[in-house]
């Protein structure tokens, strides 16, 4: 838990998201400048046609806080003027729009209506941002469809993505993978609609590109509500329904079958497939009272990759080595590493040869026998004489993704409002068996799943006096998972079934593996992975109120996070040819020795360790409170 000095709050922020609603706000005067005040003000959003009135104070000022991002009509009337109507007011995320009404004296029904965009002015924060809005979101062109690289569009965000497939959504490190204002990669605020999503140097959800209204990154945050960030803050407005139905669908494909031949030598299917598609849809399920917004995006890849080991030949798995031969064609010894003599005197040290370069059928080790069985044979002579990479294939990397979200907002009265977001992914990452045995490597396996959830509601107390609560919950998990490459205890059992020496290295480990073995640089199995299970929710509550140049927000929060995660570790069967030359000391690996021979004899060196790793399950409560006040000394200045 966090713990911090009372006086300390009088200097930074601590535990709190922003809001990512806008504000619209204003000064209602006559012609001659002087302030109109009690005039009755509406803010209308055109797609909802939800309205909300304030009254101006004695100095014609008016404000509309909590605004969802959208686009608006602001309206003014006062007894003994004339209407004042501004259109198109753009209201984005974290938005400080300022529209002043001149009312004149006259016709009280005779309406002035401003069809322009209202400048949007950021009067009341020092905080840096730059929005992405809906138009810029569907023309441009992005990479991975995740959101949040757009953070890249600002001069201030560098790049920290080791390569482009580490920005694909569902990778939860893509949501946080940038500096903003600094090194801060990993630690920077990650929030759709006002709600976390960041659990400890990790996103977990990013939504799909049609589904975003707008995005915004802030470089620095000095509100008091701000926090939870190193560096900079970044959010997304998820879209939301309207009273007129509308959605959309889409596709992006590849299939190589339409391209020219990916080799002209071979000839060999191209294993390439891009499936890529999903829609959205909103509207009214009450209008203007009740709306949902509905989306979906799923993928289906394959990627080709390509696997090239050297294998034993026929003749090697039986132990006979007396044609394998250097790249001068000439026989290659093989050694007995347990007849190694040491003559200190000279320094020197020297093995007894195999004879005929056989190694008896007694000597060969049962456990290597046993894995031997589950190593398939070469498919090609080789690259030269000494048969090098006589194993060579294609395989592919799968990659089914789907991505689910529902938000709906409901109107329950002019001063209550209130929306719930529930969002999902579901990833699964593999290769296939391109081996055919349980003994290969799996080296793409994994799930990546996400769950998040969010509620939020606004009241107005009154018409200078609005409060604001908010709940988030963040489910998560990323786990190296291959199902076909699970051996389980007993399978490992088969192995050593008399020396279950593995039992204190693979406990509470949720599934057990083939052991990694590396046979001269041909690997098999699988040594490391992890399990990593992030729980998070937040609660944040605040209170906004209007006090004529005063603007008062008093709020607190509460984060509860806790996690699961392991990284067990079987360690590598490592062999050598060393362990087969004629010496221990600079033995020429060029001419002498074999790493097949080495596993046949069961030959390990010092190099092999192998771990327990116990889980790990912590724990993480933050608590905050902030009260902040804008003070507007004129038009020109205000004090935060």
């Amino acid at each position: 838990m966090l713990r911090i000095p009372f006086f300390a709050l009088l200097f930074c922020s601590v535990a709190f998201s922003q809001d990512y609603r806008g504000r619209v706000q204003g000064l209602v005067s006559d012609a001659t400048n002087a302030a109109v005040p009690s005039a009755t003000v509406t803010l209308l959003n055109t797609s909802t046609r939800a309205a909300t009135t304030r009254t101006t104070d004695e100095s014609g000022r008016y404000l509309f806080d909590f605004v969802e991002p959208g686009t608006y009509t602001v309206s003014g009337e006062a007894p003994g003027f004339g209407k004042f109507s501004q259109e198109n007011v753009r209201v984005l995320v974290r938005s400080d729009i300022t529209v002043n009404m001149s009312l004149k004296v006259g016709d009280v029904n005779q309406t002035v209506t401003v069809s322009d965009s209202a400048v949007e002015l950021q009067f009341n924060t020092t905080t840096l941002a730059r929005t992405i809005d809906g138009t810029m979101l569907k023309e441009l062109p992005v990479l991975a469809r995740n959101p949040f690289t757009l953070a890249l569009l600002d001069p201030a965000v560098v790049n920290r993505y080791s390569d482009v497939s580490k920005r694909n959504p569902f990778y939860q490190l893509s949501t946080t993978g940038v500096d903003v204002g600094g090194q801060t990669s990993g630690r920077n605020e990650v929030q759709i609609d006002g709600s976390p999503i960041g659990v400890g140097s990790r996103g977990s959800y990013a939504p799909p590109m049609d589904a975003v209204q707008e995005f915004t990154v802030q470089q620095n945050s000095v509100d008091a509500e701000s926090g939870f960030s190193a560096g900079g803050v970044m959010n997304v407005g998820m879209k939301a329904g309207t009273n007129e139905y509308h959605g959309s669908l889409y596709y992006f494909g590849r299939n190589p079958a339409l391209n020219a031949v990916s080799n002209v030598f071979t000839r060999a299917p191209n294993v390439v497939r891009n499936h890529v598609g999903g829609g959205t849809f909103g509207g009214a399920i009450i209008k203007n009272k009740l709306f949902t917004f509905v989306t979906y995006e799923q993928w289906k890849n394959r990627q080709p990759y390509t696997k090239v080991m050297t294998l034993p030949t026929e003749l090697e798995r039986q132990g006979d080595f007396s044609r394998t031969l250097n790249r001068a064609g000439a026989l290659r010894p093989i050694f007995d590493p347990w007849t190694t003599v040491t003559n200190t005197t000279t320094n020197t040290a020297s093995r007894t040869p195999f004879a005929g370069n056989l190694i008896p059928a007694s000597r060969v080790d049962p456990t290597s026998k046993l894995f031997l069985a589950d190593i398939w044979g070469p498919n090609n002579p080789g690259d030269d004489l000494t048969g090098v990479n006589n194993y060579r294939t294609g395989y592919a990397w799968f990659l089914n993704y789907w991505n689910f979200s529902d938000r709906t907002d409901w109107n329950i009265s002019d001063k209550w409002k209130v929306f719930a977001r529930y969002s999902v992914i579901r990833t699964r990452l593999d290769n296939n068996n391109y081996g055919g045995t349980i003994a290969t490597t799996s080296d793409n396996g994994g799930l990546m799943d996400a769950l998040n959830g969010a509620f939020d509601s606004v009241y107005t107390l009154s018409a200078r006096t609005v409060f604001n609560f908010r709940l988030g919950v963040v489910y998560s998990e990323d786990e190296y998972d291959s199902e076909w490459a699970k051996l389980g205890e007993a399978g490992l059992a088969k192995y050593w079934p008399n020396n279950p020496w593995y039992k204190p290295y693979i406990a509470d480990t949720p599934a057990v593996y083939y052991p990694n073995l590396n046979i001269g640089g041909a690997t098999f199995g699988k040594s490391s992975w992890w399990s990593y299970r992030p729980r998070k929710y937040s609660y944040q509550g605040s209170l906004g109120h209007d006090r004529g140049r005063h603007y008062m927000k008093f709020g607190m929060a509460y984060r509860h996070g806790y996690e699961y995660s392991q990284l067990p570790n079987l360690g590598t069967f490592p062999f050598t040819a060393a362990l087969t030359a004629n010496t221990n000391l600079a033995p020429n690996l060029l001419n002498f020795g074999s790493a097949w021979a080495t596993f046949l004899l069961g030959a390990i060196d010092n190099s092999l360790v192998t771990n327990y790793v116990s889980p790990r399950y912590t724990e993480q409560d933050q608590y905050g409170v902030f009260f902040q006040d804008d003070f507007k000394v004129n038009r020109r200045i205000t004090l935060n």
